[in-house]
């Protein structure tokens, strides 16, 4: 089993065998104080699967965890993708769409995050978040 992409979104879904994101494949969230909640958030995963990987049972997990590796949230379970589709040409592996949805992700400090991968007890791939401070602006004074 591997990543084929992986990336973070506002919002996603998976809709006969297509991908349908807005806001797209960003890596920082500014925000202006802490603890910043963010509203909606979602994990958008393509997995390719060899012929022999087929049929059976995988378990997949995104553990969310900070620059001190404190894990912040966890989701996941088993996968299973069926029988090989028989159009698919010789050689070509099976791919697996996949989104999570995170609601009311709470952030409690400034600085680096990553959304680890974790397919079979084995980590496949990181991908990093970044929680900066946004500072306000200024109004003019008149």
């Amino acid at each position: 089993m591997e990543i084929d992409f992986a990336f973070l979104a506002d919002c996603a879904e998976v809709n006969q065998g297509k991908m349908s994101v807005l806001g797209g494949a960003f890596d920082t969230i500014w925000v202006e104080k802490l603890p910043a909640i963010h509203p909606r958030l979602s994990f958008v995963l393509r997995l390719v699967l060899s012929p022999s990987e087929m049929g059976r049972k995988h378990s997949l997990e995104i553990n969310i965890v900070d620059e001190d590796g404190k894990r912040i949230a966890t989701v996941g379970g088993e996968l299973s993708v069926g029988s090989r589709s028989p159009d698919l040409p010789a050689g070509w592996r099976q791919g697996f769409l996949s989104v999570m949805n995170f609601q009311h992700l709470t952030f409690t400090k400034f600085g680096n995050y990553c959304f680890e991968i974790v397919a079979n007890n084995s980590s496949l791939k990181s991908v990093a978040l970044r929680v900066a401070q946004r500072v306000p602006l200024q109004r003019a004074q008149q």
